[in-house]
């Protein structure tokens, strides 16, 4: 199948900003293909982390601009910052599963998919924390007590509870199969990430979710509790 070139995707993009009155969602719109490509093709050839890094990079741009210009129509809603962020966050998922899982766990290169680790958990816990919880007092109350447990959970939707478990999924892959890798010069503005107190955080709120008010729902929880385990025994 052919591939839509990146130095397109970037012109059409640039033009977006200009005409369309939700840029950010036309960078989303355009690169969705692309992600999609390389997700269904398994990450093929040698270029394919590069590809993902100029996806990243697009899809970062909308916050660039956000933060740079005074136009009203390139202000950030919060549904646009969670799926810049989950978009960003999940590809690098996907990229160090499949990865992992065509080398059988025996990374070529350690340090570099220790550094999609890391950059794959920020951009979940950035979405994550987008939304505060939400506070239940006399003024707030919900009739649905299991829609207000969410809410108190700050998760907000299914994808809420899926970027939980790939959070804390790439923190047990770090701690299990990156333990010895010294990690890359870090950038001094960049938050250290501390895998495992990150990890048990993520992963003792989805299963408390899944097996509280998503109980039922088709949640599984298993490996989540495989994974809490070993990383309270760190």
């Amino acid at each position: 199948m052919a591939t839509i070139s990146l130095h397109v995707i970037r012109e059409v993009m640039i033009a977006a900003w200009f005409y369309l009155s939700s840029p950010a969602q036309a960078v989303l719109d355009i690169t969705y293909y692309e992600e999609n490509l390389l997700v269904d093709e398994e990450f093929p050839g040698d270029d394919s982390l590069q590809k993902v890094r100029e996806l990243l990079e697009m899809l970062s741009e909308p916050e660039r601009l956000s933060g740079e210009s005074q136009r009203q129509d390139l202000v950030l809603d919060v549904e646009v910052q969670e799926c810049l962020h989950w978009r960003r966050g999940a590809l690098l998922y996907m990229y160090c599963h499949t990865v992992g899982e065509r080398e059988r766990w025996m990374l070529l290169d350690p340090r570099t998919f220790h550094q999609c680790l890391q950059d794959g958990i920020h951009y979940l816990l950035k979405m994550l924390h987008t939304r505060s919880p939400v506070q239940l007092d006399d003024q707030v109350s919900f009739q649905d007590t299991s829609t207000a447990a969410l809410l108190e959970k700050g998760v907000f939707s299914d994808i809420h509870v899926l970027a939980l478990m790939y959070c804390g999924e790439m923190c047990y892959w770090a701690l299990k199969y990156c333990r010895d890798v010294e990690p890359h010069k870090a950038d001094p503005q960049s938050p250290k990430i501390h895998f495992k107190d990150i990890g048990v955080k993520v992963l003792d709120t989805y299963v408390g979710v899944c097996e509280g008010p998503l109980q039922g729902q088709g949640w599984s929880t298993d490996n989540a509790k495989k994974m809490l385990q070993y990383l309270k025994e760190e």
